[in-house]
């Protein structure tokens, strides 16, 4: 991916002449110059300039780099359709708040798969559990069932959960107890998008966390994050790196665990796996990328 003459361009990262990787050249006015002979390239994928033919000879007309179907820059974030999409991108509304603070995330890139890591957004039974250190509760370990609705691509589930957030400030000085409700909103559209939005009764408030995860390969994918917080009566500068400071904690402590999983390849055939009622997203999630999978 560069940017040429002010636009996003996205290619296929081989040369047609010695199949060498374009990612290795670099942006010569407005075309991409390979690195091993110079061969140049504009946004379209097709060849302009084969040095070594001099100036009078035009390049071969099969000298091409593969383009996808489309490109479009969108939430801070660039989206590549390989092919004609199947689902439109997903909108959110929250970016447009001026009510919330919008923090950007370091990507989180490793051997995770990528519909595991969507799982996991999804998934409220391992709260109790896997973030004991930072807001688990052991009320928590029977979820209450959630009310569900689906949509052509993905569904939206809304459900309360006991919490026992250990960086609540208040929770410190005793002014409210330790363990507290939140609502918890969840928004998926297939393949790889999630949104949560969390909503505070006790202490006022909410926020939002957006998840876009990208595969890479069958062994390494992308995850990438977006905090939006609401307070009613504001942050300071530190309290604001507190929170983030958190957010970064909870995130860590659930790829630590995705990291050890040895197979990153999702069973779409539910029978695979052992599922409860407490599962209901997990199986839609199956659900809508099997649909997705079998699609014509």
């Amino acid at each position: 991916m560069v940017r040429l003459a002010g636009e996003v361009v996205v290619l296929e990262d081989r040369c047609p002449h010695r199949l060498a990787p374009l990612s290795a050249g670099a942006v010569v006015g407005a075309t991409l110059e390979c690195a091993y002979h110079g061969w140049r390239f504009e946004g379209s994928g097709r060849c302009v300039e084969v040095p070594s033919a001099g100036r009078e000879r035009a390049a071969p007309p099969k000298a091409r780099c593969g383009a996808p179907h489309g490109v479009v820059e969108r939430h801070g974030l660039v989206f590549v359709a390989l092919e004609p999409p199947l689902v439109e991108l997903p909108g959110v509304e929250a970016f447009d708040d001026p009510a919330k603070v919008r923090v950007e995330l370091d990507p989180f890139s490793g051997r995770y798969g990528a519909a595991q890591l969507v799982d996991n957004q999804l998934d409220a039974a391992h709260f109790a559990y896997l973030h004991r250190e930072t807001f688990g509760s052991a009320q928590g370990r029977a979820v209450p069932d959630g009310e569900i609705v689906r949509s052509p691509w993905g569904f939206a589930m809304t459900m309360e959960m006991p919490i026992r957030a250990r960086n609540d400030p208040l929770a410190v000085s005793g002014d409210h107890p330790l363990e507290q409700h939140r609502t918890m909103r969840y928004r998926y559209v297939a393949p790889f998008f999630v949104e949560l939005e969390l909503g505070y009764p006790v202490m006022g408030g909410s926020s939002v966390i957006v998840f876009f995860v990208q595969p890479e390969t069958a062994e390494r994918s992308t995850m990438y994050v977006t905090l939006l917080f609401e307070q009613p009566q504001g942050f300071t500068d530190a309290e604001l790196a507190e929170r983030v400071a958190f957010e970064y904690r909870v995130v860590r402590e659930d790829l630590a665990l995705q990291e050890r999983f040895g197979d990153l390849a999702m069973p779409l055939d539910v029978t695979v796996e052992c599922h409860v009622r407490s599962d209901r997203a997990s199986l839609e999630l199956r659900r809508c990328l099997a649909q997705l999978v079998l699609a014509p």
